[in-house]
């Protein structure tokens, strides 16, 4: 039996135009009125996050950035935060600057400018900095903004070229996990040590009274993968990779067609099957 639904926002909840459709709403509302949890595990950050929180007025614990911040959204209380150490993240924009590979610095969890970068990027991730211009400062120099700990660094280029700056990392200290890949560039992210989802869902089981068994997530990038191995009713949805896909047990329609409430409508407001 589900009792716990997480959901993952872009490709997933959102749609193509980044917004959550009136259908997805309603099967969300529709779940927890039969004492379902929802909650949302997302890569972005509290600030880009909020504005789809507050349309789906969940008052639960949200993941935000990859699990290495948790809140509850309506109180404020801060659950979890996990920095980056600002060495690592320094050698990190030095490498890839040596390999060519654009970055990004994020230089902490809840400020509304958080985004620094010193050079413009072209290419298939265009989009990403044009949707979160407002959360950007340009700077003659990211490392100027460096401090001790910062939230996060981003890659985006090859994925040759990003690994070869970030293979000097090692496991206890930072956590490295790849978002999406477009065309032939690829995107990853380098947070603190010890964050993904799938460790946020088990710092959050004592919270929500759950067993693994009983949660389903919704999800359909490559850093939903490791969430995707431990719960019970992994979904991917139709427009996720084949890499992704391979992890669930069931596929839903993609998130042009409402594929979340699909899955929540078939599983968990009329369970006539199982997964």
């Amino acid at each position: 039996m589900i009792k716990l639904i997480v959901i993952d926002l872009d490709g997933t909840l959102l749609d193509n135009k980044k917004n959550i459709s009136e259908e997805n709403k309603r099967a969300i509302r529709a779940a927890i009125e039969k004492d379902v949890m929802v909650t949302i595990f997302t890569g972005r950050n509290y600030h880009s996050a909020r504005k789809y929180l507050e349309e789906l007025d969940l008052d639960i614990p949200i993941t935000f950035q990859n699990g290495a911040f948790i809140m509850d959204f309506k109180s404020k209380k801060i659950i979890r935060e996990v920095y980056l150490n600002g060495n690592i993240a320094r050698q990190v924009i030095e490498n890839a600057r040596s390999e060519d590979v654009f970055y990004i610095l994020y230089k902490d969890f809840l400020s509304e400018k958080d985004m620094v970068i010193d050079k413009r990027y072209y290419g298939p991730y265009e989009f990403y900095l044009k949707q979160n211009e407002r959360r950007i400062i340009f700077s003659d120099d990211v490392l100027k903004h460096l401090t001790s700990a910062v939230a996060e660094v981003a890659l985006i280029g090859k994925e040759e070229d990003v690994i070869r700056a970030v293979n000097f990392i090692r496991k206890e200290d930072a956590s490295v996990i790849k978002s999406t890949t477009l065309k032939d560039q690829t995107f990853y992210e380098i947070f603190g040590p010890n964050c993904s989802k799938a460790i946020a869902l088990q710092i959050l089981e004592d919270y929500f009274k759950v067993t693994k068994d009983e949660v389903m997530f919704i999800g359909d990038g490559y850093n939903d993968i490791e969430i995707m191995k431990i719960v019970g009713f992994p979904v991917a949805m139709e427009n996720a990779s084949e890499d992704v896909k391979r992890y669930a047990k069931f596929i839903t329609k993609s998130n042009e067609e409402n594929g979340v409430a699909y899955a929540i409508e078939r599983f968990v407001l009329k369970p006539l099957s199982s997964l």
